[in-house]
């Protein structure tokens, strides 16, 4: 599991896109799980927000051939999730505009202050940060109410299914899920209790990689 900043590696002198680059080849990919839909896998798709893919991971799958997997949802389920997202910040919006300032100041305050921690890979890829997202989530779900909770529960529940899927059809080989770094702690503790699945220890592997 590799944490990515989207367009924040332009931001984090210590995890630029290079660092990201490197940190991908130093894990040592068989498969790639990527945080994409099929149809912008297929098509190499240019990101908006999530830049890592046409500066890092599109590149490097052309170079090394690795295979790749798509965990977005598209369609359906795609529209669902995304109209409860919207649906819990417009009520938010209207019943809660005092809470949302502070929430906002708080998420602020938080970016700022990781900014001046992460100074590395591993760093975004520690524990403590994970620790600091889940916080972060379990105070937006007070304050966007359950729809906007189930809905965060639903994305990630289909990034571990598409994560699940893809380990099982690669028995055996090194699976890196490229995922954006506010899922990770969700994920990572999903996967430790998934039978059949290896969770490695990333911030570990960069930095024993790192040694040498």
């Amino acid at each position: 599991m590799l944490g990515a900043l989207h367009q924040m590696h332009e931001e984090v002198t210590g995890y630029s896109y290079a660092d990201l680059k490197a940190a991908i080849q130093q894990l040592h990919p068989d498969v790639l799980v990527v945080e994409l839909t099929p149809a912008d896998l297929a098509g190499r798709v240019v990101q908006k927000n999530k830049r890592e893919y046409q500066n890092v991971v599109y590149p490097l799958l052309e170079h090394f051939k690795w295979k790749a997997v798509a965990m977005e949802p598209e369609g359906e389920m795609r529209t669902e999730l995304l109209t409860a997202m919207r649906q819990a910040d417009e009520s938010a919006q209207k019943d809660y505009p005092q809470k949302l300032e502070a929430f906002g100041t708080y998420v602020d305050t938080l970016f700022d202050y990781l900014k001046t921690k992460w100074h590395s890979a591993a760093d975004v890829n520690s524990n403590w940060t994970d620790n600091l997202f889940a916080v972060k989530h379990a105070y937006q779900h007070k304050i966007y109410g359950d729809r906007e909770a189930k809905a965060w529960e639903g994305w990630n529940g289909f990034f571990l299914e598409r994560i699940k899927t893809a380990a099982v059809a690669n028995p055996g080989k090194r699976i890196v899920v490229i995922v954006g770094v506010e899922h990770c702690y969700w994920l990572r503790g999903h996967l430790r209790d998934t039978p059949g699945v290896t969770l490695l220890d990333t911030r570990s592997l960069l930095e024993s990689t790192a040694k040498y």
